[in-house]
Protein backbone atom coordinates (compact mmCIF):
# COMPACT_ATOMS: atom_id res chain seq x y z
CA UNK A 1 0.00 0.00 0.00
CA UNK A 2 1.19 3.48 -0.81
CA UNK A 3 0.18 6.39 1.32
CA UNK A 4 1.16 9.99 1.50
CA UNK A 5 3.27 10.95 4.47
CA UNK A 6 0.63 11.80 7.11
CA UNK A 7 1.45 15.49 7.42
CA UNK A 8 2.59 16.02 3.84
CA UNK A 9 0.16 18.03 1.71
CA UNK A 10 1.95 18.54 -1.59
CA UNK A 11 1.22 15.28 -3.41
CA UNK A 12 -2.00 13.46 -4.31
CA UNK A 13 -2.91 10.19 -2.67
CA UNK A 14 -2.30 8.29 -5.91
CA UNK A 15 0.02 8.59 -8.90
CA UNK A 16 2.92 10.40 -7.18
CA UNK A 17 4.80 12.52 -9.70
CA UNK A 18 8.36 11.27 -10.29
CA UNK A 19 8.57 12.44 -13.91
CA UNK A 20 11.71 14.50 -13.29
CA UNK A 21 13.58 11.67 -11.57
CA UNK A 22 16.25 9.76 -13.48
CA UNK A 23 18.39 8.47 -10.59
CA UNK A 24 16.81 5.95 -8.22
CA UNK A 25 18.60 5.17 -4.95
CA UNK A 26 17.55 2.30 -2.69
CA UNK A 27 18.65 1.26 0.76
CA UNK A 28 19.32 -2.48 0.93
CA UNK A 29 18.51 -4.05 4.30
CA UNK A 30 14.84 -3.80 5.32
CA UNK A 31 14.01 -1.92 2.09
CA UNK A 32 14.76 -3.97 -1.01
CA UNK A 33 14.09 -7.02 1.13
CA UNK A 34 12.46 -7.44 4.52
CA UNK A 35 13.15 -9.71 7.45
CA UNK A 36 11.21 -11.22 10.31
CA UNK A 37 11.64 -10.28 13.95
CA UNK A 38 13.38 -13.62 14.49
CA UNK A 39 15.83 -12.99 11.65
CA UNK A 40 16.61 -9.54 13.04
CA UNK A 41 17.23 -11.03 16.48
CA UNK A 42 19.61 -13.56 14.93
CA UNK A 43 21.50 -10.77 13.17
CA UNK A 44 21.82 -8.85 16.41
CA UNK A 45 23.16 -11.95 18.12
CA UNK A 46 25.80 -12.41 15.40
CA UNK A 47 26.94 -8.81 15.89
CA UNK A 48 27.03 -9.31 19.64
CA UNK A 49 29.07 -12.51 19.28
CA UNK A 50 31.58 -10.72 17.07
CA UNK A 51 32.05 -8.00 19.69
CA UNK A 52 32.14 -10.58 22.46
CA UNK A 53 34.88 -12.56 20.71
CA UNK A 54 36.82 -9.42 19.82
CA UNK A 55 37.02 -8.25 23.43
CA UNK A 56 36.91 -11.71 25.02
CA UNK A 57 34.15 -10.55 27.31
CA UNK A 58 30.70 -11.62 28.48
CA UNK A 59 27.57 -11.11 26.42
CA UNK A 60 26.12 -8.26 28.50
CA UNK A 61 29.31 -6.22 28.17
CA UNK A 62 29.51 -6.94 24.46
CA UNK A 63 25.88 -5.94 24.01
CA UNK A 64 26.49 -2.64 25.80
CA UNK A 65 29.55 -1.89 23.64
CA UNK A 66 27.61 -2.75 20.48
CA UNK A 67 24.69 -0.48 21.32
CA UNK A 68 26.95 2.36 22.45
CA UNK A 69 28.87 2.28 19.15
CA UNK A 70 25.62 2.11 17.20
CA UNK A 71 24.33 5.19 19.00
CA UNK A 72 27.58 7.17 18.92
CA UNK A 73 28.84 6.30 15.43
CA UNK A 74 25.79 5.25 13.41
CA UNK A 75 26.85 1.60 13.07
CA UNK A 76 28.64 -0.85 15.32
CA UNK A 77 31.33 -1.28 12.67
CA UNK A 78 32.02 2.46 12.47
CA UNK A 79 32.65 2.51 16.22
CA UNK A 80 34.88 -0.55 16.07
CA UNK A 81 36.94 0.93 13.25
CA UNK A 82 37.33 4.26 15.01
CA UNK A 83 38.41 2.76 18.31
CA UNK A 84 39.96 -0.63 17.51
CA UNK A 85 41.83 -2.45 14.76
CA UNK A 86 39.22 -4.65 13.13
CA UNK A 87 38.96 -6.15 9.67
CA UNK A 88 35.72 -4.84 8.13
CA UNK A 89 35.51 -7.80 5.77
CA UNK A 90 35.79 -10.22 8.68
CA UNK A 91 33.08 -8.27 10.49
CA UNK A 92 30.68 -8.40 7.55
CA UNK A 93 31.42 -12.08 6.94
CA UNK A 94 30.58 -12.80 10.57
CA UNK A 95 27.33 -10.87 10.80
CA UNK A 96 25.80 -11.45 7.35
CA UNK A 97 24.19 -14.84 6.75
CA UNK A 98 22.45 -14.72 3.39
CA UNK A 99 21.35 -18.33 3.64
CA UNK A 100 19.39 -17.49 6.79
CA UNK A 101 17.36 -14.93 4.82
CA UNK A 102 15.97 -17.56 2.43
CA UNK A 103 15.62 -14.95 -0.30
CA UNK A 104 13.95 -15.84 -3.59
CA UNK A 105 13.42 -13.99 -6.88
CA UNK A 106 10.86 -11.22 -6.43
CA UNK A 107 8.95 -10.73 -9.70
CA UNK A 108 6.88 -7.86 -8.32
CA UNK A 109 9.98 -5.94 -7.25
CA UNK A 110 11.65 -6.64 -10.58
CA UNK A 111 8.62 -5.37 -12.47
CA UNK A 112 8.55 -2.17 -10.44
CA UNK A 113 12.27 -1.53 -10.84
CA UNK A 114 12.23 -2.29 -14.57
CA UNK A 115 9.86 0.54 -15.37
CA UNK A 116 12.08 3.19 -13.75
CA UNK A 117 13.88 5.39 -16.31
CA UNK A 118 17.54 6.22 -15.75
CA UNK A 119 20.05 4.73 -13.32
CA UNK A 120 19.44 2.66 -10.20
CA UNK A 121 21.77 2.44 -7.21
CA UNK A 122 21.99 0.60 -3.91
CA UNK A 123 23.06 2.84 -1.02
CA UNK A 124 23.87 0.76 2.05
CA UNK A 125 25.86 0.81 5.27
CA UNK A 126 26.45 -2.89 4.65
CA UNK A 127 29.13 -4.34 2.37
CA UNK A 128 29.06 -4.49 -1.41
CA UNK A 129 29.72 -8.24 -1.65
CA UNK A 130 26.68 -8.92 0.48
CA UNK A 131 24.59 -6.40 -1.46
CA UNK A 132 25.46 -8.07 -4.76
CA UNK A 133 24.53 -11.47 -3.33
CA UNK A 134 21.18 -10.15 -2.11
CA UNK A 135 20.37 -8.57 -5.47
CA UNK A 136 21.24 -11.82 -7.22
CA UNK A 137 18.96 -13.82 -4.91
CA UNK A 138 16.13 -11.35 -5.55
CA UNK A 139 16.67 -11.65 -9.30
CA UNK A 140 17.32 -7.92 -9.84
CA UNK A 141 21.13 -7.64 -9.94
CA UNK A 142 21.17 -6.76 -13.64
CA UNK A 143 18.89 -3.77 -13.06
CA UNK A 144 21.35 -1.82 -10.88
CA UNK A 145 24.08 0.50 -12.14
CA UNK A 146 26.11 0.72 -8.95
CA UNK A 147 26.41 -0.09 -5.26
CA UNK A 148 27.56 2.54 -2.77
CA UNK A 149 28.53 0.51 0.27
CA UNK A 150 30.37 0.96 3.57
CA UNK A 151 33.78 0.79 1.93
CA UNK A 152 32.82 3.30 -0.77
CA UNK A 153 31.72 5.61 2.04
CA UNK A 154 35.07 5.07 3.79
CA UNK A 155 33.04 3.44 6.57
CA UNK A 156 31.29 6.72 7.41
CA UNK A 157 27.66 5.58 7.52
CA UNK A 158 24.37 7.18 6.64
CA UNK A 159 23.07 9.64 7.70
CA UNK A 160 26.41 11.46 7.93
CA UNK A 161 27.03 13.99 5.17
CA UNK A 162 30.18 12.24 3.97
CA UNK A 163 28.13 9.18 3.02
CA UNK A 164 25.93 11.23 0.70
CA UNK A 165 28.97 12.95 -0.78
CA UNK A 166 30.31 9.48 -1.64
CA UNK A 167 26.95 8.61 -3.22
CA UNK A 168 27.12 11.64 -5.50
CA UNK A 169 30.75 11.01 -6.40
CA UNK A 170 30.04 7.48 -7.51
CA UNK A 171 26.58 8.04 -8.97
CA UNK A 172 27.41 11.29 -10.79
CA UNK A 173 23.78 12.40 -10.79
CA UNK A 174 21.94 15.61 -9.97
CA UNK A 175 20.31 15.14 -6.54
CA UNK A 176 17.42 17.31 -7.68
CA UNK A 177 16.64 14.60 -10.24
CA UNK A 178 16.97 11.72 -7.81
CA UNK A 179 14.86 9.80 -5.29
CA UNK A 180 15.93 7.90 -2.17
CA UNK A 181 13.99 4.98 -0.70
CA UNK A 182 14.97 4.01 2.85
CA UNK A 183 13.40 2.38 5.90
CA UNK A 184 15.21 4.77 8.26
CA UNK A 185 13.60 8.18 8.56
CA UNK A 186 16.81 9.85 9.63
CA UNK A 187 18.59 8.66 6.47
CA UNK A 188 16.10 10.67 4.40
CA UNK A 189 16.97 13.98 6.05
CA UNK A 190 20.27 14.72 4.24
CA UNK A 191 18.80 13.50 0.95
CA UNK A 192 15.80 15.83 1.21
CA UNK A 193 18.13 18.73 2.06
CA UNK A 194 20.04 17.99 -1.16
CA UNK A 195 16.85 18.21 -3.19
CA UNK A 196 16.11 14.49 -3.57
CA UNK A 197 12.59 13.12 -3.40
CA UNK A 198 12.32 10.90 -0.34
CA UNK A 199 10.25 7.79 0.25
CA UNK A 200 10.07 6.17 3.67
CA UNK A 201 9.57 2.41 3.49
CA UNK A 202 7.60 1.74 6.65
CA UNK A 203 7.93 -2.01 7.17
CA UNK A 204 6.12 -1.75 10.47
CA UNK A 205 8.80 -3.53 12.51
CA UNK A 206 9.85 -0.46 14.48
CA UNK A 207 13.54 -1.28 14.04
CA UNK A 208 14.52 2.38 13.92
CA UNK A 209 11.89 3.73 16.28
CA UNK A 210 14.51 5.46 18.43
CA UNK A 211 15.63 7.34 15.32
CA UNK A 212 12.19 8.72 14.42
CA UNK A 213 11.98 12.38 13.44
CA UNK A 214 10.13 15.03 15.39
CA UNK A 215 8.85 16.66 12.17
CA UNK A 216 8.83 13.97 9.46
CA UNK A 217 6.75 16.15 7.13
CA UNK A 218 9.83 18.32 6.58
CA UNK A 219 11.92 15.42 5.30
CA UNK A 220 9.62 12.69 3.94
CA UNK A 221 7.74 13.16 0.69
CA UNK A 222 6.02 9.78 0.62
CA UNK A 223 5.48 6.74 2.81
CA UNK A 224 4.79 3.19 1.69
CA UNK A 225 4.58 -0.28 3.18
CA UNK A 226 4.68 -1.98 -0.24
CA UNK A 227 7.68 -0.93 -2.30
CA UNK A 228 6.77 -2.92 -5.42
CA UNK A 229 3.25 -1.47 -5.56
CA UNK A 230 4.56 2.02 -4.96
CA UNK A 231 6.98 1.72 -7.89
CA UNK A 232 4.10 0.64 -10.09
CA UNK A 233 1.93 3.56 -8.98
CA UNK A 234 4.26 6.48 -9.64
CA UNK A 235 4.12 8.75 -12.66
CA UNK A 236 7.36 8.55 -14.64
Amino acid sequence: MMRESPTHAKAPQSDPDFREVDAWVFDLDHTLYTTSAAQDAEMEERICRFVQDLFDTDRDTAFAIQKNYLKEHGTTLAGLLKNHAVDPDAYHDAINDIEALALRPDPRLRSGLTRLPGARFVFTNNCGRYARAVLARLGVADLFDGIVDARTMNFVPKPKDAAYAALLRQGKFDPKRAALFDDSQRNLVPARAMGMKTVWFNHGLGLSSHFRLDAPELHIDYETDDLASFLQSIRI
